[in-house]
């Protein structure tokens, strides 16, 4: 087995934690702004539903602000991570359905919260994937969604189908077309790719050196 390898068997080994902290080590090296546990409510009440988004990349659209241009400067700063983001979640969904496209993408959810909204998860319950799914694709410019197992994976997948069937038959939906499903392993591989020339490490040798804010 390769070296390159490895990092993404160690990396399945971390806590959804300790993933989580080690993915916002590696993308702060390509963003100026990254969150953890991220309130996108935070002190609008306690009357409203507010989810805590698993990693948040900004700016961050709290209080009636808007950053419609600071996104679309990001998506074509950073255009060959997106689209390698793209291209992933184009193999895991199956031929029938939609593609996504960098084009599809970059003009959708104008008005968000944050720029990249990443929610991962290990072994959520349906419900809680569908969720996930719904806060990704609200809140961010772009939703990931992050499976770290075969099954959240195939989960995913299918309710995004699930809402476009329902769109597609004339029935309340809602639309995910900024959300892209990946797995945990190639995320990694994206985040390393995006990181070539710069001297970062992956994700599980981040955690690891103990490199871990």
């Amino acid at each position: 087995m390769s070296r390159g390898d490895a990092p993404l068997r160690t990396a399945a080994r971390l806590s959804e934690q300790e993933y989580q902290r080690a993915a916002k080590v590696i993308l702060d090296r390509i963003y100026r702004e990254v969150e953890i546990q991220w309130h996108p409510f935070l002190g609008v009440g306690r009357d409203i539903y507010a989810p805590r988004i698993d990693i948040a990349v900004g700016p961050f659209a709290i209080e009636r602000r808007r950053f419609e241009e600071q996104y679309t400067e990001l998506l074509l700063e950073t255009r060959p991570f997106i689209e390698s983001l793209i291209e992933r979640h184009n193999q895991n969904i199956d031929a029938a359905e939609q593609r996504a496209s960098f084009d599809t993408i970059a003009f959708f959810n104008l008005n968000a919260r944050c720029f990249l909204c990443i929610e991962i998860e290990d072994s959520g319950s349906r419900k809680h994937c569908l969720g996930n799914l719904v806060n990704a694709s609200a809140l961010g410019r772009i939703g990931l969604l992050i499976a770290r197992s075969e099954e959240m994976l195939r989960t995913f997948v299918r309710q995004r189908v699930y809402l476009r069937f329902l769109a597609d038959v004339e029935k309340n939906s809602f639309r995910t077309d900024n959300t892209l499903v990946l797995s945990a392993q190639q995320f990694d591989e994206c985040l390393q790719l995006a990181l070539l020339g710069r001297g970062a490490s992956p994700i599980s040798e981040s955690h690891e050196s103990g490199y871990v804010p």
